[in-house]
């Protein structure tokens, strides 16, 4: 009975419930779990982030019998009950030379489909996968042992060449997408390669997870605005802790806490090391339940780092971008118009490009679902007819007609003349001059937003001048409702700029209007119809001062409430993310994207509701290149 219980479960998947006993001890019944866990919060300020890596789990090794991938499976609950994100270094081919083992993740075996339904299983629990290799060896030695890229000293006899590194990772990468899981970083095995191999790896992925990248020490996570040939920059995150590999290698890591400094909080462990702490046994109905012992390293470790004050983060939450993919050489000019939207085909993402001289429009529409693997097409150029327009026309896109693909609103400052394009799937047909019915026109400055929640774009006019705005609302019957203007003091002035965006929650687009000089951000929430706005006060002080920022209003993490992005010409982008009711400072990303003339934008690019960074900046030849960085923050 035991045994076919067991042959069900791995035919399945491989579930290990928890119930805890009390004691030292939890014990682990095989069945169906049913604890949610502990929600992880994403980094503040106030938090000291710390970090843990599972090392070296591969198809094979420690993990080649089932009741391995059962205690695997064990540690990964224990960590999802606690509320501790975790990462899993994994080796998608497993070899062993001298015994004739060879096993990849992506084998259509038993013991394979079981080891990856382990690995599936640990990601739905918050576990972070990423490339640890290739093979993690090469020549006679074993996976997981051996050192696979160029050593001077280590690993004299493979090539010290960018094509023989390439090929490693792209086999890597493609056994990972054979076997469906998302490849989230890239760790060097033993943290050794030449600097000529390193860009083999940075040009597939933007988040190295290890010491040592490049040969630099760091104790911190830093990014890099590395321009590569094919790709822009890459963050690298360490291990400065090391690992657990004996019994007094524990306390030797927790009197570290106490001597950090700016050093990261991050270490890696084998989880085999966990399997002397647990004990199988067998209930009343034939059930195989493990009972883990909390004094083993792991628990240790767990409670040790949060007496001491730190909060396991992820990787994404604490890097919060991932530089990803670059479109090369695009016909771009300084001073084209370019916005981001739903511009693809059958409303897809997209990145909309102007040239106001020649008046061609061209739509990239953004194809990668994620920031790896970088060595792809990412990008589908799709030229579109456009209508004639006045070179120094202001472009606003919004979806006007409720189609779910974004259209234009094309304002001319010198007549202060509206026009609708909208956007028929292969380019943008006039539709004639509307008029929203706001007089003044000619002084103001627009910007589009769904200010009563009904699913169209509606558009709003800002005279600084008199300290006023005033909103149109757009009909279903496609034309604007005049609304009255609204005058409110600390919109008055040339160093005012109004941004909308959702930053309630409550679907309905609303304004903050910020200082540039002051730094002073006061929001306007929309109230029902939005035909009023309502003055909430300062949602955040003096951030941003000086006038040295560009500001962006978008959703950053995912949750339905438009955050604040800063971007400046070093390259630096502060986040400030929306609560509800203040906008909460998150730190700073970069630098990433410095350029003196090159054009910043902030859009959700891949569709999975964070928006993401892009930079269209000038290359040394004088051409331009577009770069992506995506959003990982978590909500």
């Amino acid at each position: 009975m035991v045994a076919l219980h067991l042959r069900k479960l791995t035919l399945l998947a491989v579930w290990v419930a928890a119930l805890f006993l009390g004691g030292c001890a939890d014990t682990y019944v095989i069945g169906e779990s049913k604890a949610a866990g502990k929600a992880p919060p994403g980094p503040s300020m106030a938090v000291k982030p710390a970090l843990l890596r599972l090392e070296d789990v591969g198809p094979g090794g420690p993990y080649e019998s089932e009741e391995s991938l059962h205690k695997l499976y064990v540690i990964a609950d224990y960590l999802h009950r606690e509320g501790v994100p975790f990462h899993i270094s994994l080796i998608p081919r497993m070899v062993v030379p001298k015994k004739g083992y060879d096993v990849t993740i992506a084998d259509d075996t038993a013991y394979a489909r079981r080891f990856l339904s382990t690995i599936k299983q640990m990601e739905k629990m918050g576990g972070i996968v990423g490339v640890h290799g290739y093979t993690h060896q090469s020549g006679r030695d074993p996976s997981g042992w051996g050192f696979e890229f160029y050593d001077p000293l280590e690993n004299p006899v493979v090539p010290n060449t960018l094509e023989y590194a390439r090929d490693r990772i792209d086999r890597a990468i493609s056994l990972f997408q054979r076997a469906g899981i998302t490849p989230a970083y890239w760790e060097t095995p033993h943290y050794t390669a030449s600097l000529r191999q390193y860009p083999a790896f940075e040009e597939q992925s933007g988040l190295m997870y290890e010491n040592r990248h490049r040969l630099e020490m760091a104790g911190n996570y830093r990014v890099s605005d590395y321009p590569g040939g094919s790709y822009r920059g890459f963050v690298t995150v360490p291990t400065p802790l090391g690992c657990v590999d004996r019994d007094g290698d524990v306390e030797k890591m927790i009197k570290k806490l106490d001597h950090l400094g700016n050093d990261l909080a991050s270490f890696f462990y084998h989880p085999f090391r966990e399997f002397r702490y647990m004990y199988k046994d067998y209930n009343a109905r034939g059930e195989v339940y493990y009972i883990y012992d909390q004094k083993s390293p792991l628990h240790v470790l767990v409670s040790a780092f949060r007496e001491k004050g730190y909060t396991f983060v992820s990787v994404y939450s604490l890097v919060r971008f991932i530089p990803a993919h670059r479109l090369e050489a695009i016909p771009f000019r300084e001073g084209d118009a370019v916005l981001a939207g739903r511009f693809g085909s059958e409303g897809g993402k997209g990145v909309l490009v102007w040239n106001r001289r020649e008046n061609q429009w061209r739509v990239y529409e953004y194809t990668a679902a994620w920031h790896s693997p970088r060595r792809i097409t990412a990008f589908a150029e799709l030229r579109v007819g456009s209508p004639d327009l006045e070179k120094d026309a202001v472009l606003l896109a919004g979806d006007f007609n409720g189609d779910k693909r974004d259209d234009l609103l094309v304002f001319n400052p010198r007549s202060g003349a509206f026009q609708l394009a909208e956007n028929t799937g292969g380019g943008f047909a006039a539709r004639g001059r509307v008029s929203p019915g706001l007089e003044g026109i000619k002084s103001v400055i627009p910007l589009a937003g769904d200010f009563n929640g009904d699913g169209l774009a509606d558009v709003a006019v800002h005279d600084p001048e008199k300290g006023r705005i005033g909103i149109a609302l757009r009909s279903e019957n496609g034309v604007f409702k005049r609304n009255r203007w609204i005058s409110i003091d600390h919109l008055k002035g040339n160093n005012v700029r109004l941004l909308a965006g959702d930053f309630n929650g409550d679907r309905r687009d609303d304004i903050v209007a910020c200082n540039t000089v002051s730094g002073d951000w006061k929001v306007l929430l929309a109230g029902p119809g939005g035909k009023s706005f309502a003055p909430a006060g300062n949602w955040i002080d003096r951030w941003g001062a000086g006038g040295a920022w560009l500001p962006f209003a978008a959703d950053l993490n995912g949750d339905g409430k438009c955050d604040l992005i800063l971007y400046s010409r070093l390259g630096h982008w502060q986040v400030a993310v929306s609560d509800g009711q203040r906008f909460v400072w998150q730190g700073d990303f970069g630098p990433w994207g410095s350029s003196q003339k090159g054009v910043p934008l902030v859009a959700d690019l891949n569709g999975d509701g964070r928006s993401d960074l892009v930079i269209i900046d000038e290359t040394r030849s004088g051409g331009y290149n577009l770069d992506v960085a995506l959003s990982v923050m978590d909500r």
